[in-house]
């Protein structure tokens, strides 16, 4: 039985995804805080959390359909920052991870590492099991939720993807243990952002 590629979005066959979800997907505005706040060299957000960008991430997270991982890994890929020596990853919750069978953030840094020809070490471990979805900016943000595992060698710097960036505290913690961890330098990159109204 041949497995059938069908769209994320719009679930048109032969596509993944088809050129008119791409261009339906929506840049993000500016960040509403300096890359500096989250202790990274740079944070870099490509599209608004809605639509087919929220299609797409449901696809991979929710629907296992990891196929779309090659196509989100390239676009991270394309706007990295320059002198990238390695990707990670910050780990989901360990039960999240069993209920899906997967971490999608480590899917993610895998495809966007083999687009940029660099290794993708797990350098992070959560340090506390509790989920953050729900809570507000405040209590993510005291809320430090990972650890370096390893140092990711002398020099190098390195790239963490997520999925979507909502208040920046999982970008802030991962950051801060890289750098607490040795990493030479920190960016983060997602592939969307949840824009609220203010």
């Amino acid at each position: 039985m041949l497995f059938e590629v069908r769209c994320p979005g719009c679930g048109v066959r032969g596509w993944c995804p088809c050129p008119a979800c791409v261009e339906a997907l929506v840049p993000a505005p500016p960040l509403g805080f300096s890359a500096a706040a989250a202790g990274a060299a740079s944070v870099g957000v490509l599209f608004s959390y809605e639509g087919v960008a929220r299609d797409f991430v449901h696809a991979l997270k929710f629907r296992r359909e990891r196929h779309i991982a090659r196509w989100l890994g390239a676009a991270l890929a394309a706007n990295a920052p320059a002198g990238v020596g390695a990707v990670t990853w910050a780990p989901t919750t360990p039960s999240r991870r069993r209920r899906r069978g997967f971490d999608q953030g480590e899917v993610l840094a895998r495809a966007t590492a083999r687009c940029l020809g660099v290794p993708a070490p797990r350098l992070l471990r959560r340090t506390s099991e509790g989920s953050q979805r729900g809570l507000s900016r405040e209590e993510r943000l005291e809320r430090p939720a990972f650890a370096a595992l390893r140092p990711p060698g002398t020099g190098t710097g390195v790239l963490v993807v997520d999925d979507v960036l909502t208040t920046g505290a999982t970008a802030n913690a991962a950051a801060r243990a890289l750098l607490r961890g040795g990493a030479a330098a920190v960016d983060v990159l997602t592939f969307a952002r949840v824009v609220t109204e203010s």
